[in-house]
């Protein structure tokens, strides 16, 4: 997770949904949704497939009409107001670029529509070429391009006209995962540079936490939880976002005394909270870390032990999946360091883990 320039918590918010839902005919595909956006934000909508995110940006964008509620844009209703008259900025996933014009011309086109002089135009698109690293680009046409290079076209053109507000569907969707890392890092330096505020859609977990100041994780056409990526990952609201943010080790457990609690299989956990009752505990891979059979804490208490089913070496990282005596699997993510890298399937091995690193679930 990299850490952004966030708006100060008393920035206006320049967005406020209220009570907004969209209804197709006996479908929801959004229930009442409350969501404020401050100024300068970069707020990520994430999710799986049908949970609602890009729903909400055709709401803000004005591409679909609300079934209810109320859309503000810096405090008026724009709710039933034309697309055209927003004011917003959108970049798409399949790029949306005329093939048959010049990325000149593509980037001059918002620019063309509102009647600008053609000293301005051409001068603000040669500005925002260079800030996407496209100057020498302006007379190719969009089937000479890359596919990264086919997405900063598809920037410069939405940045050009200086919108209040980005909407960003999926746009690294149809990357391959390295020019999809550079674009992240293009991205986070024009929001930077810009200052614009940016709602952004996605379903991949990790383009969230790297680009967001906060992220709105949806589930079935509602919020499940709001928070920073740090909040997200570190404090899940519920069993579905410690499941969908990163890979995650979850035990049902009971209260045993004495702040411990055990789940079926007796592996013991000592968390910061106390639990009334039944709950839950999330332990994250990267928390286990091996240990000798003599290492291992004398109390059990906070300790696994199992045999490796598998390993995965991935350069900076080494996964192991362990499996318990009572046939329960669970994974540990390691720097790869040598202990590590000397495991292999078929070892017995065991692991322990910090009580700070036991995050209780209720419910």
């Amino acid at each position: 997770m990299t850490m952004s320039a966030a708006p100060p918590p008393e920035a206006e918010p320049v967005i406020r949904l209220e009570g907004l839902s969209k209804a197709y005919g006996d479908f929801t595909a959004l229930h009442r949704t409350d969501i404020s956006v401050r100024r300068g934000e970069f707020l990520t909508l994430l999710g799986p497939s049908g949970s609602g995110k890009s729903t909400i940006l055709n709401l803000i964008s004005g591409a679909v009409a609300a079934s209810s509620g109320r859309i503000l844009l810096d405090g008026r209703d724009v709710t039933v107001q034309p697309a055209r008259e927003r004011g917003i900025g959108m970049v798409f996933q399949n790029y949306a670029l005329m093939p048959h014009m010049s990325v000149f011309d593509n980037v001059a086109y918002p620019l063309k529509i509102r009647g600008l002089p053609k000293s301005e135009i051409a001068s603000k698109v040669r500005d925002v070429l260079a800030r996407v690293g496209l100057t020498d680009f302006e007379a190719r046409k969009p089937r000479q391009l890359s596919g990264g290079q086919q997405q900063r076209v598809g920037i410069a053109r939405c940045i050009v006209y200086s919108p209040k507000i980005i909407l960003m569907d999926e746009p690294l969707g149809a990357l391959d995962k390295n020019m999809r890392d550079q674009m992240q890092e293009e991205i986070k330096r024009l929001h930077t540079e810009l200052g614009t505020t940016i709602i952004y859609v996605t379903h991949d977990q990790e383009e969230a936490l790297n680009l967001s100041d906060t992220v709105c994780l949806m589930e079935g056409g509602r919020v499940a939880q709001i928070g920073t990526p740090e909040q997200l990952y570190f404090e899940p609201a519920n069993i579905f976002a410690a499941q969908f943010i990163g890979e995650s080790n979850l035990f049902d457990v009971m209260p045993v005394g004495a702040g411990l609690l055990r789940a079926a299989d007796g592996t013991t956990f000592r968390p910061a909270a106390t639990a009334r009752s039944g709950a839950k505990v999330l332990v994250r891979p990267e928390k286990l870390r091996i240990v000798a059979a003599e290492q291992a804490p004398p109390d059990g208490v906070n300790t696994l032990s199992g045999a490796v089913d598998h390993v995965s070496f991935v350069g900076g990282m080494t996964r192991l999946t362990i499996r318990a005596a009572n046939g329960a699997s669970f994974v540990a993510k390691n720097i790869s360091e040598r202990a590590a890298l000397r495991v292999k399937a078929g070892d017995r091995l065991h692991v322990a883990w910090d009580d700070g690193d036991v995050i209780l679930l209720n419910g």
